[in-house]
C-alpha cells in the first residue's frame, strides 16, 4: 500500500466564479436554496453580508448596513438578477455584427465591467493602500493595461481557495520553493489581444494617451501565463527593484535557511489542453508532487486553478466554433415548434446534455481554485481533507484526425489509466465509483461519447481487475446545465468541485435541463441513471470525471471519500499523527466551513488572502 507521502488529497472546497455567480450562489442553486437570490444580490453588489453570521445562516445587509431579508431582495432585484445570470441572450450591441449566435454564458450582473475587481479587492486604490503597494503598477484601472478578465478570475478563484487553510500559508509552509501554482486555460486573455492594435511601439500608437509607454503591460496581460504569474507575484516575498539596486544586501533575505535554494515559489505550471486543460494540469502536477528522485524538489502545496474569459471582448469566439456546434435561437425555436407553451424551453435551459434537444454547446466564462497537498502534509498541519485523489490519467485519441473536436476514439485510455491507478495504487476496484461528473457539452454527439467512453473504460478496467459481475449503475451530473455554460479550460476543475461535494455527502448537481433522454445514447445508457434531480452524495463513495477537448486532448480523475477508514489504509511513519488528526477532524471541518464562508463573503477577500498568506521579505 502507498505511503501517506504518495497520496494526494484536496483541502477545502473550490472557490469559483461563473455565469451563475460565486461559489455560494452556485451551491444555493444546486441545493434549490430559497436564499439563492440573496447570494446573487451580493455578487451584484446590491447587498453585503454580516460576516459574523454562521455559514449556514447568512445575514444579508442592505446599503444602510441593516439586515435585509430574502423576500425584500427578491422584490427589489429578483427579476433583474435572473435576467443577467446564467445562460442568456446577449444584447446585439455587445457583440460583433457577424457572430452567428447570441446565446452565451458570460459572468453575471456587472462583474465583467468592474464588480469582479471590487469583489477581489484589486482595483488600483485597493492595492495602492495595501501592503502590496509595491505592485500597484500591475493594477491600473485602465482596462487596457490593468489585469484582464481572465487574470481577475485566476486571482479571485485561486487566492480564494486559500481560505481553506487554518493558518497563513507562509507559516504552514515556510519554504516558498515547495509551493506551486498549477493553472489551466483553453485560451489566453483574449480581450487583451485587442489592445495590441493600439500599436507595437510608442511612435506608432494611434491613440495619444497614457497607454503609449505601457505596451509591455498589454503584452503581459495577453499571455496565458499572466494570471498564474500574478498569483505567484502576490504571494512571493516582495523585493522592490529600485530598493535592491540601492541596497543589494537586501537580497540576503532571499536565502532559504537550511538549503542553498532561494525563497521563491516554483514557476507556475500553465496547461493549455483545450477543454481538458484543468484535468490535464492535474495529471501534470500530480506526479511531480509524489516523485522521489535525487535532487528533485517536490511541491508540497499546490494551488490548482483554472480560468477562461474567451467571450471577451465581443463574443467573436462563438463564430470560430461554427453554427453546427453552438446553440442558437434558431435551433431553440425549432426545438420548441409545436410544443405547448408550458413545455417550451427557455434560453436559460438551452444547454441540454443527454436530451433530444442537445443541439449545441453554450460557451461561458469562469474560474475556480482548489488546494491540493499530500495526505502526510495535510495530517501534520490539520488541514480539512475533503477527498482523496486516487487516480488520474490523460490520453489522445484517433478520432481527432477526422473531427478534431474531442469526440473520437481512444480517449477512454485516460479513464482506464485512472481506474487502474485507483486499483493498483489504492485498492479501489471499478465498482467503487458510482457517480460520473460528465463533460456534457450539450451536443448529441458528446452526450453519446460521454457515456460510451466511460462505459468502455469501465469494461476494460473490469477485465484487468477480474471483476466479473454486472457493472453497477452510475448517477450522472452535468454542471454546465445549471447555467454555467461551457467554461472551456476551467471545466474539469468545476467538475472536481462537484465530485468533492458528492464524496462529502452533500447534494450535487444532476442534469436539471433533462426532459426527454436521447434515444440514440446507445447501449451504454443502460448503465447510467439520468435525472433532473440533484444527486445525493455518498460519504463513502467514489467519483469519476473525464473531459475531452479539441485536438484529442483527454483527461480524467477519480476521487474517493475521505473517512477514517480510507485515510487509515495507507502507510505512516508514525500512526500517532493519523490518530491525532482523527481526534480533531470534526472540529477542523467545522472551523474550515465557517472560515471559507466568512472569507468568501468579505468584499476584497482575494487581496486579503494574498496579504495574509504571502511570504515576507525585502
Amino acid at each position: 500500500m502507498l505511503n501517506a507521502k504518495q497520496v494526494l488529497v484536496t483541502v477545502g472546497t473550490p472557490c469559483s466564479m461563473s455565469a451563475v455567480g460565486s461559489t455560494e450562489t452556485h451551491r444555493a442553486l444546486v441545493n434549490r436554496d430559497p436564499r439563492a437570490m440573496g447570494f446573487a444580490a451580493a455578487d451584484a453588489g446590491h447587498v453585503t453580508f454580516d460576516t459574523t453570521s454562521a455559514a449556514a445562516e447568512p445575514i444579508f445587509l442592505g446599503a444602510d448596513g441593516r439586515p435585509i431579508d430574502v423576500a425584500e431582495i427578491e422584490r427589489r432585484w429578483g427579476a433583474d438578477l435572473r435576467t443577467h445570470m446564467g445562460i442568456r441572450q446577449i444584447p446585439s450591441e455587445r457583440m460583433a455584427s457577424h457572430v452567428s449566435t447570441d446565446i452565451a454564458a458570460p459572468l453575471p450582473h456587472n462583474l465583467e465591467s468592474g464588480q469582479l475587481r471590487k469583489l477581489a479587492g484589486i482595483r488600483f486604490d485597493d492595492i495602492r493602500g495595501s501592503v502590496l503597494k509595491d505592485m500597484f503598477g500591475l493594477f491600473d484601472d485602465d482596462e487596457r493595461v490593468g489585469p484582464s478578465l481572465q487574470t481577475q478570475l485566476f486571482v479571485y478563484s485561486g487566492l480564494g481557495a486559500l481560505a481553506a487553510l487554518p493558518l497563513p500559508l507562509a507559516q504552514i509552509l515556510p519554504e516558498p520553493h515547495r509551493f506551486r501554482v498549477a493553472a489551466a486555460c483553453a485560451f489566453h486573455g483574449v480581450e487583451a489581444v485587442a489592445h495590441w492594435q493600439l500599436g507595437m511601439q510608442p511612435r506608432s500608437e494611434r491613440v495619444a494617451d497614457k497607454a503609449n509607454d505601457k505596451f509591455a503591460f498589454r503584452l503581459a496581460g495577453a499571455l496565458a501565463s499572466h494570471g498564474p504569474g500574478l498569483i505567484n507575484a502576490m504571494l512571493s516575498p516582495a523585493f522592490n527593484l529600485s530598493r535592491v539596486m540601492r541596497n543589494p544586501a537586501l537580497l540576503h533575505d532571499l536565502r532559504q535557511p537550511g538549503t542553498v535554494l532561494r525563497r521563491v515559489p516554483q514557476t507556475p505550471l500553465t496547461s493549455m489542453g483545450a477543454c481538458a486543460s484543468a484535468t490535464i494540469a492535474l495529471c501534470e502536477i500530480a506526479p511531480q508532487m509524489v516523485l522521489n528522485y535525487p535532487g528533485h524538489t517536490a511541491p508540497e502545496v499546490v494551488l490548482w486553478t483554472g480560468a477562461d474569459a474567451v467571450l471577451k471582448p465581443d463574443f467573436t469566439v462563438l463564430e470560430a466554433f461554427g453554427v453546427g456546434a453552438m446553440m442558437s435561437r434558431e435551433k431553440l425555436a425549432k426545438a420548441n415548434e409545436g410544443r405547448p407553451e408550458n413545455e417550451k424551453r427557455l434560453v436559460s435551459e438551452s444547454l441540454a446534455p443527454f436530451d433530444v434537444d442537445a443541439q449545441g454547446t453554450v460557451v461561458g466564462n469562469g474560474g475556480s481554485g482548489l488546494v491540493i497537498t499530500t495526505l502526510d502534509f495535510a495530517l501534520r498541519n490539520f488541514l480539512d481533507i475533503t477527498s482523496v485523489i486516487v487516480g488520474w490519467g490523460q490520453s489522445g485519441e484517433t478520432g481527432g484526425k477526422g473531427h478534431f473536436a474531442g469526440v473520437g476514439f481512444g480517449g477512454e485510455n485516460a479513464l482506464i489509466h485512472t481506474l487502474q491507478m485507483a486499483y493498483e495504487g489504492h485498492g479501489y476496484g471499478v465498482d467503487q465509483f458510482r457517480h460520473l461528473v460528465a463533460h456534457a457539452t450539450g451536443t448529441r454527439t458528446n452526450s453519446k461519447t460521454d457515456l460510451s467512453t466511460t462505459h468502455t473504460a469501465r469494461v476494460a478496467a473490469s477485465e484487468a481487475q477480474g471483476f466479473s459481475g454486472r457493472l453497477p449503475m452510475m448517477t450522472v451530473g452535468a454542471p454546465k446545465s445549471i447555467g454555467d455554460g461551457h467554461t472551456m479550460g476551467e471545466t474539469g476543475l468545476k467538475a472536481a468541485g462537484e465530485g468533492i461535494q458528492y464524496v462529502m455527502g452533500n447534494t450535487t448537481v444532476g442534469i436539471p435541463t433533462l426532459r426527454r433522454p436521447d434515444p440514440d445514447l446507445g447501449e451504454a445508457a443502460a448503465f447510467f441513471k439520468l435525472s433532473t434531480d440533484p444527486v445525493m452524495g455518498n460519504t463513502d463513495g467514489g467519483v469519476l470525471s473525464s473531459t475531452q477537448g479539441f485536438g484529442g486532448y483527454d483527461g480524467a480523475m477519480a476521487l474517493k471519500a475521505a473517512t477514517p477508514e480510507s485515510l487509515g489504509r495507507y502507510e505512516f511513519e508514525d500512526r500517532k499523527i493519523l490518530d491525532a488528526y482523527l481526534e480533531r477532524w470534526a472540529q477542523v471541518r467545522r472551523e474550515r466551513i465557517e472560515r471559507e464562508a466568512q472569507t468568501r463573503r468579505t468584499v476584497g477577500f482575494p487581496r486579503l488572502m494574498a496579504e495574509l498568506h504571502r511570504w515576507h521579505g525585502g
